[in-house]
């Protein structure tokens, strides 16, 4: 395995703490929440509107389709895809933890006869050439060689088949210096790799369309620090509302913490 690949899948498997057990179980994730080591998980607290997009656009796409969760983490897009109507649900992440959490979570859900995971590299997948209806990948793309994770989406999906993503932009230098502040929670090539402009339209080369989604995530962060309070709820509607504006001006959209796009018309690599 090459030496990128192997530290993402260390980073991902390996014990944080005896006392806490595996690094990344959805137990873990809940229980230092709110440490300072994670403090970055304080963020997520904001992802609503940005959420809230992709889960109505798998009730929209998803019903008796094959889909595919690309790098699954601990597969929560692959039971939201499956209770959106699936007909069935691939997960597959270099983490073999992941993939372990990910089939306990499908049968702590009920759903582990519509979902299947496996231990794989998002860079070349074990599946044949167009086997999926809909790809969905959250916060994946920057741990990959961008060209091979475009050409690979694009091979395994049938005509007409669509990819939806969500990213995060390295455009806001705010944000981009707090991921350099911060390196105990990401590898390097992570934070070297965190998208651009120039990265998403790159997807050109693979996919007849990239339609963008929406822009998330950006006067949104000054509630950070108010989660968890009475206030957060309202000042974070506000804040969504204000985004709105915002992000609609060519000038501020690309400043945004995170991106959702679609690609689509997957080309098929020439023989």
């Amino acid at each position: 395995m090459e030496t990128r690949k192997e530290q993402e899948r260390k980073f991902h498997d390996e014990l944080r703490d005896e006392a806490y057990g595996q690094r990344w179980s959805p137990e873990l994730d809940e229980s230092v929440r709110d440490e300072a080591l994670w403090s970055n998980m304080k963020y997520y607290a904001i992802e609503r509107k940005s959420r809230n997009a992709v889960l109505d656009w798998f009730v929209d796409n998803c019903k008796g389709k094959t889909v595919l969760d690309y790098c699954c983490g601990n597969g929560d897009d692959s039971l939201m895809m499956a209770r959106s109507g699936a007909e069935k649900t691939f997960g597959i992440d270099i983490s073999e933890v992941s993939i372990k959490n990910c089939e306990t979570l499908a049968l702590k859900s009920g759903l582990q006869d519509k979902t299947s995971f496996r231990v794989m590299d998002a860079e070349a997948l074990d599946f044949e050439g167009e086997t999926f209806d809909v790809v969905s990948e959250y916060g994946a793309l920057h741990h990959l060689n961008l060209g091979k994770a475009f050409g690979e989406i694009a091979r395994v999906l049938r005509p007409g088949g669509k990819c939806i993503c969500t990213e995060a932009l390295g455009h806001n230098p705010a944000i981009h210096l707090y991921r350099k502040k911060t390196p105990h929670l990401r590898t390097g090539w992570e934070v070297e790799h965190i998208l651009r402009k120039k990265d998403i339209m790159a997807a050109h080369e693979f996919f007849g369309r990239v339609d963008f989604l929406g822009f998330y995530h950006l006067a949104t962060l000054a509630a950070v620090p108010l989660r968890g309070t009475a206030l957060f709820k309202p000042l974070l509607g506000a804040l969504e509302a204000l985004d709105d504006l915002l992000l609609r001006l060519p000038v501020l959209k690309w400043q945004a913490w995170q991106v959702v796009f679609v690609l689509s018309e997957p080309r098929r690599p020439a023989l």
